[in-house]
C-alpha cells in the first residue's frame, strides 16, 4: 500500500480560508498607522507645550509677573544680557498668552503661519482672539486634527486641548 504524504485539497482549502478571516480582522488595525502616528505627535505637541507653559510661569513667579493681566518676560536672558537683546514673550497671568509673541513664540520655528504658502514645516498655526488652534496640513480633516490653546485669565489657568477624530 502506497503512504500518503502532503496535504489534502480540504486541508489547504481550510488553512487559506483561516488565514483570510485573520487578514481581514487584523488589516484593519495595520491600515491605521497613519492616523495612530498623527495623534501621536499631537500628544508630543500638547506635552511640549505644557513644558513650555510650566517654565514660562516659572519664570514669571521669579520676574514677580504671575498676576499681571498683561507683560513681557524674558525667555533667553542670561548672565550679562541686556533685556533688549533678549527673545521677549509676551504673557497673561504669568503664562504665554495666545498670540504669535505668547504661545507661538515658545515654540520656536516649527509652525508656520495659516497665511503662508510655502510651508515646509509639520504644524501651522491660526491665532482667534483668545486662542491659538494649531494643526496638521497634512492630516484628512486639519479641523478636526488640531491642538487648542486658550490663554488665562484671572480665575483660570490656560486650557492645552486635542481634537484627534480627524487625524
Amino acid at each position: 500500500m502506497k503512504r500518503q504524504s502532503g496535504f489534502t485539497l480540504i486541508e489547504l482549502v481550510v488553512v487559506i480560508v483561516i488565514l483570510g478571516i485573520l487578514a481581514a480582522t487584523a488589516a484593519p488595525k495595520f491600515m491605521n498607522l497613519q492616523a495612530d502616528a498623527r495623534v501621536s505627535a499631537l500628544n508630543g505637541l500638547k506635552a511640549s507645550l505644557k513644558s513650555g507653559v510650566s517654565m514660562v510661569y516659572s519664570k514669571a513667579i521669579l520676574a514677580g509677573l504671575e498676576t499681571k493681566a498683561t507683560g513681557e518676560l524674558c525667555m533667553d536672558k542670561a548672565a550679562g544680557v541686556s533685556s533688549t537683546d533678549c527673545d521677549k514673550v509676551t504673557i497673561a497671568y504669568g503664562r504665554p498668552d495666545a498670540s504669535e509673541n505668547g504661545i507661538v513664540k515658545i515654540i520656536q520655528d516649527e509652525m508656520c503661519a495659516s497665511t503662508e504658502t510655502d510651508c515646509d514645516k509639520d504644524w501651522t498655526y491660526k491665532v482667534d482672539g483668545t486662542e491659538v488652534l494649531i494643526y496638521s496640513p497634512k492630516a484628512p480633516d486639519s479641523e478636526n486634527c488640531n491642538l487648542s490653546y486658550k490663554a488665562a485669565t484671572a480665575s483660570t489657568p490656560p486650557s492645552l486641548t486635542t481634537n484627534d477624530e480627524g487625524c
